[in-house]
């Protein structure tokens, strides 16, 4: 058996700390400075052939978020239909496949440099002045076929980014 005695006045403490932290991060903002991919005016000849709209002159997109974190770009398949024309004057409804060549200039708004974008890719925001900036670029080709259909053709192209 044995004896318990507490002698009184007689604490015993033990202690430990931990570290807290936390990453506030900027949140992540997509707005379209020129919206437009305009391959303007064709006049349809009997024979197939390609046209090209560069990205200089094609939609500007600014990407906002925090500085040197990467985020993931991803843009869609866009098919171009002449049906809201057609249904208006009449004639045959026609598709036109859009092939987008997007690319970035990283943090500068003009038209200098660019780089290739994959879809599904991830691209660093660069810090400019406590903002991670990138600007992407859109343009891109459509096949026209040799017996393509008359009418205004339109569609619409999604870019979307994420951390």
């Amino acid at each position: 058996m044995y004896n318990l005695f507490l002698e009184s006045g007689m604490t015993q403490t033990s202690s430990s700390s931990a570290s807290a932290s936390v990453n506030m991060i900027k949140p992540l903002s997509i707005s379209s400075i020129n919206t437009t991919i305009n391959f303007g005016e064709i006049i349809l000849t009997g024979s197939a052939f390609v046209r090209n709209l560069e990205p200089s002159n094609g939609a500007v997109f600014k990407i906002e978020g925090h500085p040197n974190r990467s985020v993931v770009v991803s843009y869609s398949y866009t098919s171009l239909s002449n049906a809201q024309w057609v249904s208006q004057y009449g004639g045959t409804v026609g598709n036109l496949n859009f092939i987008a060549d997007v690319v970035h200039t990283g943090a500068n708004p003009s038209y200098q440099n660019p780089v290739s974008v994959i879809n599904g890719g991830a691209y660093e925001l660069i810090n400019s002045n406590g903002i991670g900036l990138l600007y992407i670029w859109v343009g891109g080709s459509i096949n026209i076929a040799f017996d393509q259909p008359a009418g205004d053709y339109i569609g619409t192209f999604n870019l979307m980014v994420s951390y």
